[in-house]
C-alpha cells in the first residue's frame, strides 16, 4: 500500500474525541470556537466525546431547532434550502460504511437540509449515489435531489442518468448538471446536436428531470455556458477568498437571467480550517501555505457560510462528513442574517491567506500564492 493511500485510510473517520484532540494540537478549545464562530464551551464537545458519528444520549432533551430558511431557485418557481448536503468526497470518503452514511443523510433531511447534491461518478462504483439511495428509500419526499453527468454525448449522458435513477432509488431527479465544464470547447460539445444537453432536455420532456444546468470552475466558462446552454442553474466554487472571482460578473449576469446560482467550496473543502471532524482529502497537495493557520483573525466557519449566503445565490452546498459538521452547517444556516458591506469586506480581506489554496482554483493562482 502506498504511503498516500495509507494516510487516506487513516483519515477516513475521526471520532469526536479524535477531533477534539486534533483541535487541541492546533490550539485547544480556541480552535473549536474559531471554526464555529462562538465561545469554545458552546460546542459541548467534551460532554459526549464519542458522538461525532452518532446521535447524542437518548435521555438528553432535544433542543428546539430553528428551521432552515429557503430561497427561490432562480425563476423556476421552486424553492430550496439555503444550504445543501454536499455528497462528494468529504461525504463518501469519511463515512465508515453504507448505513452510517445513509443515516447521516436522513438526519440532514430531518434537520431541514433537504437539498442533496452529488455526481454520477463520485467515488468508486458510484458509492455516493448508492449511499444516497439507501436514504431515499425512506426520505425521498420533499428532497431536492441533484446529480451531475460526466459524459458529453447523448448516449453516454442518457446511460448515466438512468444509472443514477437506479442507484438512488428514485423515479425522478430534481436537477441534473453537466459536471465540470472546463473549457468553452466542452460547452460546445455538450450543446452539439447529439450532445449531452439533448439527453437532459429529453429527460425533462419526459418528466424524469426537473431542472438542468452545469458546473464550472472558471468565470469565462460559466459565462460561455450561460450564453450557449441557457441553463436554469449553475454550480460554482464561490467563497470569501474570491479566487476565482465569480462575484464581479457571473453572479450578476445569472441574476439578470433568472438563473439559480449554487455555491460550492464555500468553506474551501475544509482546507480553510486547522481542524475538521475528518481530514480533508488532497489537503497535502492543495492545502494552505505554511503558517496560514497561525493567524488569530481568520474567518470562522460561520463567517464563510454567512458571506456566501449574503450574495444573490439560491443555496450553498457544503461537504458533510459527520454529524458534528452537519450540526455546525445547520446552525449557521438557521442563524443567518445578511451581512453588511463592511463585514463582507473584512471577511474577504482576512481570507486572502488562502488565495492559493484549493484544487478548484486556476493553476497560476496556486503558483503565485
Amino acid at each position: 500500500m502506498s504511503e498516500k493511500k495509507s494516510r487516506e485510510n487513516k483519515a477516513d473517520l475521526i471520532t469526536r474525541r479524535g477531533f477534539v484532540s486534533h483541535a487541541a494540537a492546533a490550539g485547544g478549545g480556541g480552535v473549536l470556537a474559531h471554526m464555529m464562530g462562538g465561545p469554545a464551551d458552546a460546542l459541548h464537545a467534551e460532554s459526549n466525546p464519542d458522538a461525532a458519528y452518532g446521535p447524542g444520549p437518548a435521555s438528553a432533551p432535544a433542543p428546539e431547532q430553528t428551521p432552515i430558511p429557503r430561497r427561490p431557485f432562480g425563476d423556476t418557481g421552486t424553492e430550496i434550502p439555503i444550504v445543501g448536503f454536499g455528497a462528494g468526497s468529504r461525504f463518501y470518503g469519511s463515512t465508515p460504511d453504507d448505513e452510517s452514511a445513509a443515516e447521516l443523510i436522513r438526519a440532514a433531511i430531518d434537520r431541514g437540509v433537504a437539498f442533496v447534491e452529488t455526481g454520477a461518478n463520485y467515488g468508486p462504483d458510484g458509492i455516493a449515489e448508492r449511499r444516497i439511495g439507501l436514504a431515499m428509500k425512506t426520505h425521498r419526499e420533499g428532497v431536492f435531489l441533484e446529480t451531475k453527468v460526466d459524459e458529453r454525448g447523448y448516449d453516454g449522458a442518457m446511460r448515466e442518468m438512468e444509472r443514477s435513477l437506479e442507484r438512488m432509488n428514485t423515479d425522478h431527479l430534481d436537477l441534473v448538471l453537466h459536471h465540470l465544464l472546463s473549457s468553452e470547447e466542452l460547452v460546445a460539445e455538450v450543446a452539439a446536436p447529439n450532445g449531452a444537453e439533448k439527453a437532459i432536455r429529453q429527460m425533462m420532456d419526459e418528466g424524469v428531470v426537473g431542472h438542468r444546468g452545469f458546473s464550472a470552475h472558471l468565470p469565462a466558462v460559466a459565462q460561455a455556458g450561460m450564453e450557449r446552454l441557457d441553463p436554469q442553474a449553475i454550480q460554482l466554487p464561490i467563497n470569501a477568498v474570491r479566487v476565482p472571482d465569480f462575484e464581479a460578473e457571473v453572479i450578476p449576469s445569472a441574476a439578470e437571467r433568472g438563473i439559480a446560482v449554487i455555491a460550492m467550496k464555500t468553506c474551501g473543502n475544509g482546507f480553510f480550517f486547522p481542524a475538521n471532524a475528518t481530514t480533508p482529502d488532497r489537503i497535502e497537495e492543495y492545502g494552505p501555505p505554511p503558517g496560514a493557520w497561525d493567524r488569530w483573525d481568520l474567518p470562522t466557519w460561520t463567517d464563510y457560510i454567512h458571506y456566501v449566503l449574503s450574495l444573490p445565490i439560491a443555496s450553498a452546498t457544503i461537504g458533510i462528513d459527520s454529524f458534528f459538521t452537519l450540526e455546525g452547517v445547520a446552525a449557521a444556516a438557521s442563524s443567518f442574517a445578511p451581512l453588511p458591506a463592511d463585514r463582507m469586506a473584512s471577511i474577504h480581506e482576512r481570507a486572502q491567506i488562502f488565495s492559493s489554496t484549493g484544487y478548484w482554483i486556476p493553476r497560476d493562482a496556486r503558483q503565485n500564492g
